[in-house]
């Protein structure tokens, strides 16, 4: 007899949870051009065109957020597509924000962003500035421009994830969120 949920179950609950731990760990204390020569392969067998450079560009920011090696198609998802799987627009308000708030947020960025280099402490600056002369919290600015491009709250940082997915890719994404907005 087939047992359905043993079909069903996902990696990480096929194994002792002190297994993954463990392996969790190990991914930890790689260094980051093995780690990423590892996960190129997971990537690659997934059917995302990533090259070994590229790859290890995203590695030391999912390092933390995987378990298991295939974990960094969940972790990292976004970093391999040209668009987002579709996210809930609500996503995109910052908290104790509106759409008003976002959309402003998201001119801004766009604005800004256009003529930043992307550089992790260029990109900081200029987006925790632009937080101040809109007079709102830093977390407030950086929320909707991180499902903007991440399709999700819940992203490595943003600055780091900024520089690896450049400028186009970013203000692309951007564009399609103030689209969404517009929709609401």
């Amino acid at each position: 007899m087939v047992n359905f949920k043993e079909l069903a179950a996902t990696p990480e609950e096929t194994f002792d949870p002190k297994a993954v731990w463990l392996n969790a760990e190990h991914i930890r204390a790689l260094p980051v051009e093995d780690l990423g020569a590892r996960l190129l392969p997971v990537v690659q067998g997934a059917g995302f065109h990533i090259d070994a450079a590229q790859m290890v560009r995203i590695t030391p920011l999912i390092r933390e957020r995987i378990k298991l090696l295939q974990d960094v198609l969940t972790a990292a998802d976004f970093f391999f597509v040209d668009r987002l799987a579709p996210y809930d627009p609500a996503e995109l308000v910052p908290q104790k924000g509106d759409v008003a708030m976002a959309k402003k947020v998201l001119e801004k960025a766009r604005v800004l962003l256009g003529g930043v280099e992307f550089e992790h402490d260029r990109l900081d600056q200029a987006l925790r500035s632009a937080a101040q002369e809109l007079g709102i919290k830093a977390g407030q600015m950086f929320q909707p421009i991180r499902v903007a491009v991440c399709g999700r709250k819940n992203a490595p940082p943003l600055f780091e994830t900024l520089a690896v997915l450049g400028k186009e890719k970013t203000l692309a994404r951007i564009e399609r969120a103030l689209a969404k907005l517009e929709r609401q």
